[in-house]
């Protein structure tokens, strides 16, 4: 099949876009022709794949958005193709995978929710939210899709309620893990080598925080959960590997709460497996996640996992509810929770050899096989 991947980024940074790398190898491995429409690239792109590269206006998130949208459609109508899947802020498109949930429930979950009056109606109303509602309106509309894919059950709902799509014309599949590159042997490996990369003693416990975006996945309340902690465990560090444009809040947070010599902020990083290598536990208490790739990653490498129940990934952890975050603000219940973790090595290992065996069921290989499945019941549809 001649398949037609479209995304604004082809990059390691971010699970959305880790993700699209793998699964572009696993439609190479089994044997389709891929097409990548893509506006930036930042790793070597497999010489087999047939790259088209449109341009993007960096100026500002409305008109980077629009050209790409608008580029994009043009290369569509220019070829052929056997299979279009989108995967993100594009219109038109045979599989639209909503990797990035519904938007309209991420309004509600997260900038509905800023305090501050007057930033809140600035967040809502600048035009780059209203194009991204414009669009997802669009997406959603009859015609413009064949199937939508959901990565997972909570955001099928959320699209049915707010859009008027049949619920027969969604498919939910969980996401993928490279379970090879991702794997509890790579302790052995690099541990020693990013704690001593990041002057951490060996015998300390890490607690890691891995994304892109810190506000919406919800840095700021595992910050003040870590500071409740830091009396019965003053040994621990948190590890925060990932960009966010404000950063310096993040801080200056942990600074203003004095356990700033605690928190160590790595960055952005290309390999990030090495750092679920050096950790202990993995936290993310996401406002919004329509399903956290990185939770996914962290149960492949063998870490207990905290998160949210918004987050989608917590359809797939079956007896870990006592690791679910009914509400991501409530700090002292965060802060109980790791520290449950903390404190039982035995029930931390458990967890951590029982979250593996999740995370097997849920390959990049199957993911990649549901899809192609999917790709073939809709052509035979149309023949």
């Amino acid at each position: 099949m001649r398949v037609a991947i479209v995304y604004p980024k082809y990059t390691t940074h971010g699970g959305t876009e880790r993700f699209i790398v793998n699964f572009t190898r696993q439609l190479l491995g089994m044997g389709h022709e891929v097409h990548l429409i893509v506006g930036k690239a930042d790793v070597p792109i497999d010489n087999r794949i047939i790259v088209h590269k449109v341009p993007i206006i960096k100026l500002g998130k409305f008109l980077k958005v629009l050209s790409f949208l608008l580029f994009s459609q043009r290369v569509l109508k220019k070829y052929r193709f056997d299979i279009v899947q989108g995967f993100g802020r594009t219109i038109k498109q045979d599989i639209f995978r909503a990797g990035g949930g519904c938007h309209r429930e991420y309004r509600k979950h997260v900038l509905r929710k800023i305090r501050n009056p007057f930033l809140r109606y600035f967040r809502l109303c600048v035009p780059h939210q209203m194009l991204l509602l414009y669009i997802e309106k669009k997406q959603f509309s009859r015609g413009n899709f064949r199937k939508i894919v959901t990565v997972s059950n909570q955001v099928k709902k959320e699209i049915i309620s707010n859009y008027p799509v049949p619920e027969e014309d969604i498919e939910v599949i969980y996401n993928g893990v490279d379970t090879e590159t991702f794997h509890p042997g790579n302790r052995e490996r690099y541990f020693t080598e990013v704690r001593q990369r990041f002057d951490i003693q060996l015998d300390k416990k890490v607690i890691l925080f891995l994304g892109t975006g810190f506000e919406r996945k919800g840095l700021a309340f595992l910050i003040n959960a870590f500071a409740i902690l830091k009396d019965d465990y003053p040994d621990t560090r948190l590890l925060v590997v990932g960009k966010d444009n404000n950063i310096q809040r993040y801080i200056s947070l942990s600074k203003e709460l004095r356990v700033a010599d605690s928190v160590i902020f790595t960055g952005p990083q290309s390999d990030v497996r090495i750092f679920y290598a050096a950790a202990d536990i993995f936290v993310f208490p996401t406002l919004y996640e329509p399903f956290g790739n990185v939770c996914l990653e962290a149960m492949a490498s063998g870490l207990p996992v905290i998160t949210s129940r918004v987050n989608g990934v917590a359809e797939i952890m079956n007896g870990m509810d006592h690791l679910l975050l009914n509400d991501p603000s409530d700090i002292e219940d965060m802060a109980r929770k790791i520290g449950f973790l903390l404190a039982d090595n035995v029930e931390r290992e458990k967890i951590a050899i029982a979250a593996r065996k999740i995370a097997e069921r849920y390959t990049i290989s199957n993911n990649a096989q549901q899809f192609v499945n999917l790709y073939q019941t809709v052509l035979e549809r149309n023949v």
